[in-house]
């Protein structure tokens, strides 16, 4: 029995096992990340339509809400149609509009810090004008 010719067997075995391994992590890999990219684009159109809804339905009534969702939908459909999972679409959604709500608070915050600091300097540069010490004779 030669051992050589079995061992030269079992690396070409071992050899193909391992090509296929990496051939097919490489295969899920790339499947894993296209669905990544998919997902963001998906997430970031829902985004985009969320803002356009609230600047196209202002909130004038009880039916704002409905009609802004009923539009993102659409939106999002006619754009992705493969999305047939409403309960995932919902939760995309609400989320957008959850990031959305979040974003302008954090912007109002800010904004009302601007104003008290303007105030504040504007208080300050006020009293310091009314309140000048003056040289007081001995």
């Amino acid at each position: 029995m030669d051992w050589s010719v079995i061992l030269d067997y079992l690396l070409k075995i071992i050899g193909s096992i391992g090509a296929s391994v990496i051939v097919t992590l490489a295969g899920v890999l790339f499947v894993k990340l296209k669905t990544k990219i998919k997902e963001s684009r998906i997430t970031s159109y829902i985004k985009e339509a969320v803002q356009a809804a609230e600047q196209l339905y202002p909130n004038q009534g009880t039916k704002t809400g409905t009609e802004k969702y009923k539009y993102v939908v659409t939106q999002v459909l006619n754009k992705f149609p493969e999305l047939t999972d409403n309960e995932y679409l919902k939760s995309l959604i609400e989320g957008a509009v959850y990031a959305l709500s979040e974003q302008v608070k954090q912007i109002a915050k800010e904004q009302s810090k601007i104003e008290s600091t303007e105030t504040t300097t504007t208080n300050s540069t006020t009293n310091n004008t009314t309140n000048t010490p003056t040289l007081t004779s001995f």
